[in-house]
């Protein structure tokens, strides 16, 4: 994705409502002031350069141009647009050879700033990392599960794929699929398809490590006597023993009923939350008194 965080019509210094000629002409002038054979001194230039480049990509594609006006680069970010920044300025120079063509009478290679030229060939290009993102149930998340999936293709076509989502997933993970994005060129390969995986917050349950925590209520007579509850958990109801003179906020474990991941699997916790009943008996008061 793009690391600039720079306005793309700033950094070439033209308009919002700039035509295609002008944002070429700024681009080329950049391109040959920052190119870092042309300075070598200068830090800063192959990075000034790539950024150049990366804002003519955009604005002078009208689909990508009209997406950045409306979205931002968090829009080409969704579109699989990666950015400049991991390339090098020889591939730059031979992706964008038409641009550079006009200036030298013909195509060239990366050397040309350093005397050189010689006509350039269009290198294979991996396509894109397209992303997406998949919105899952807390249980889907701690069991696993399996989803399947309806993509958009570039030419407007979509495609059906079967992601399986692994047990103990967490919020926010990227799950990759590779070959599974944007077509290459030149005979390169696809990229990847990178799937962001957001869980829902379960009403019961909340998630810590490999282990699941929940609210159970308890009547006050089973906290002092003791006894047993249902406890629902991930995999079905269970039966918990409440000890004897068990207070309010105490945490009890089941064991095994937690999250099940990379052969480990964690326990239940139940948070005791003691209900008091709405009537109490006069010989329970006098003993609550008494104590």
């Amino acid at each position: 994705m793009p690391t600039t965080t720079r306005d793309y019509y700033e950094i070439l210094g033209v308009s919002r409502d700039a035509t295609p000629e002008q944002i070429k002409k700024a681009y080329r002038k950049l391109a040959l002031k920052y190119h870092p054979d042309k300075n070598k001194d200068d830090p800063e230039a192959e990075r000034r350069f790539k950024e150049a480049a990366e804002a003519f990509e955009v604005l002078s594609d009208p689909e990508k141009r009209s997406t950045y006006d409306q979205f931002g680069t968090a829009g080409l970010k969704n579109n699989g647009f990666q950015g400049f920044q991991q390339e090098s300025p020889d591939w730059i120079l031979r992706h964008f050879s038409d641009i550079f063509g006009d200036i030298f009478g013909g195509g060239f290679s990366g050397d040309v700033f350093g005397g050189g030229r010689r006509r350039a060939t269009t290198p294979p290009r991996r396509g894109v990392n397209v992303r997406h993102s998949l919105r899952i149930t807390f249980r889907e998340a701690a069991l696993g599960t399996t989803r399947e999936l309806t993509l958009a293709e570039p030419n407007g076509e979509t495609r059906t794929i079967s992601l399986r989502i692994p047990a103990g997933i967490e919020n926010g993970a990227v799950l990759r699929l590779a070959g599974r994005g944007g077509e290459g060129s030149g005979g390169g390969p696809r990229g990847d398809l990178l799937i962001e995986v957001q869980v829902d917050p379960d009403p019961d349950f909340t998630r810590d490590g490999l282990d699941i925590r929940s609210v159970a209520k308890v009547p006050l007579k089973t906290a002092v006597l003791g006894g047993e509850i249902d406890v629902r958990t991930l995999r079905g109801t269970v039966t918990l023993k409440i000890p004897p003179r068990t207070s309010s906020d105490a945490w009890l474990r089941i064991r095994g009923q937690g999250i099940e991941k990379e052969d480990r699997r964690g326990d239940h916790l139940v948070r005791v939350a003691i209900v008091i009943p709405s009537e109490i008996s006069s010989d329970l008061e006098k003993a609550l008194r008494k104590s």
